[in-house]
C-alpha cells in the first residue's frame, strides 16, 4: 500500500522551553548474545564461539546513544524487579530514568541474539515492556514541557506508540522507529515528523515485493510513496533521506565492522540528539551515520565507545580521505 500525499505531516512546532532536550519512550531489556559461524538453518543446531550479557532494548539504546553525543536524556519506560544491570550505564551515562515504571512482579524484558559474521537475528521476550501503559504517557506529557524531540519505537505496545505521537504532535518534533514492523494506520503516520526504518521495514510499511534492496530502489519508492519525511538505513549501502518531497543518499563510513546489533539505535540516537541541538535533518543524518559506524567496530548494543570526539573523527577522516 503506497499512502497519499495527504498523510505527510503538516503540523507546525510550536518552539518553546523544551530546545535541546530529547524524551526517548521505549523499551528496555536485556540483552544475551551469542557469536556463531553462521546463523542456523532450519532445524540446524550450532555451537557458538562466545558470548555476553548486557543491557538491551531499542528505547535504552537510543536515550544511552543520544545522551553519550550530549543530548539532555529523558527515558520513560517500563522494568521488572531485574533491571538494575540493565539500566546501570544508562544511569551512569546521565540518562534521567525518573520517568522509569518499576514493577516488582515482572521481569525485565530479554533478548536473545544470534550474531553471525554478516548478520544477525534476534529473538525478544517483553516482559515489563508490555506493561508500559497509555496513560503514563499521557501523565509525563501532563507533568513537563514538552522536549525538543521525541523518539518511540515498535518494542512498546501499539496504543503506548499512539498515545505518544497523539500527545507530542505540533509540541515537539515526534521520530518514530516502526521496529520491530508492525501494521500502522495513516492516521497516525501522519502524526510522525521524521520515520526512521531499514529496507524490510519499509517493505513491510507500505507492503512492497520484492524489498528494495539499493539506495536507487529506495529512492523510487521513497519518491511516489507520500511518505513524510522518512531516513531509510540500508546498512553498508548508506542511507536514504527523503526530505520535503527531495531524495538524498548518503554512502556509509567504510570502517571493519565486527557486530552490527545496535547499529540502527545509535543512528537513531545520535539522529535525535543532532536534532534536538538544532541540526537540519541531513547534516543529523551525517552524524547519525558516523555514530552507527562507530557501533559496528564493538560487540553488543552498547559496546562501542560513541562520544562527540568519535563522531567527529569519523567525519574529518572521510573528509580528508
Amino acid at each position: 500500500m503506497l499512502f497519499p500525499p495527504t498523510t505527510a505531516p503538516h503540523h507546525r512546532l510550536q518552539q518553546g522551553p523544551g530546545s535541546g532536550r530529547l524524551l526517548v519512550v521505549g523499551s528496555v531489556n536485556l540483552d544475551l548474545g551469542y557469536t556463531v559461524p553462521h546463523l542456523p538453518h532450519h532445524g540446524e543446531t550450532i555451537h557458538t564461539t562466545g558470548r555476553f550479557q548486557a543491557g538491551g532494548g531499542k528505547g535504552a539504546n537510543q536515550a544511552l546513544a543520544a545522551r553519550r553525543l550530549g543530548a539532555d536524556v529523558t527515558l520513560l519506560a517500563s522494568v521488572g524487579r531485574d533491571a538494575e544491570h540493565a539500566l546501570a550505564d544508562l544511569a551512569a551515562a546521565g540518562v534521567d530514568l525518573g520517568a522509569v515504571i518499576r514493577h516488582e512482579d515482572a521481569a525485565t524484558g530479554t533478548a536473545v541474539l544470534l550474531i553471525g559474521p554478516d548478520d544477525n537475528c534476534i529473538v525478544v521476550d517483553a516482559g515489563a515492556n508490555d506493561l508500559l501503559q497509555p496513560e503514563h504517557v499521557r501523565a509525563l506529557a501532563a507533568d513537563i514541557p514538552p522536549p525538543a524531540v521525541v523518539v518511540t519505537n515498535h518494542e512498546v505496545p501499539a496504543p503506548v506508540v499512539e498515545a505518544t505521537l497523539r500527545a507530542y504532535t505540533g509540541r515537539a518534533r515526534v521520530l518514530l522507529n516502526p521496529s520491530p514492523a508492525r501494521a500502522l494506520r495513516p492516521e497516525l503516520l501522519a502524526l510522525v515528523d521524521v520515520l526512521v526504518l531499514n529496507e524490510r521495514e519499509l517493505s513491510d510499511l507500505l507492503a512492497l515485493d520484492p524489498v528494495p534492496a539499493t539506495p536507487d530502489a529506495v529512492a523510487a519508492v521513497l519518491k511516489r510513496s507520500g511518505l513524510g519525511d522518512t531516513l531509510v538505513t540500508l546498512g553498508s549501502g548508506g542511507v536514504v533521506v527523503l526530505e520535503q518531497g527531495t531524495t538524498t543518499h548518503m554512502p556509509a563510513f567504510r570502517v571493519d565492522a565486527i557486530d552490527t546489533v545496535g547499529a540502527g539505535d545509535a543512528f537513531l540516537g545520535a539522529l535525535a540528539a543532532s536534532l534536538a541541538g538544532g541540526a537540519a535533518l541531513r547534516s543529523a543524518a551525517v552524524r547519525a551515520s558516523a555514530a552507527a559506524a562507530i557501533a559496528v567496530t564493538a560487540h553488543g548494543a552498547r559496546g562501542a565507545e560513541l562520544t562527540p570526539d568519535a563522531v567527529d573523527a569519523i567525519l574529518q577522516h572521510e573528509a580528508a580521505a
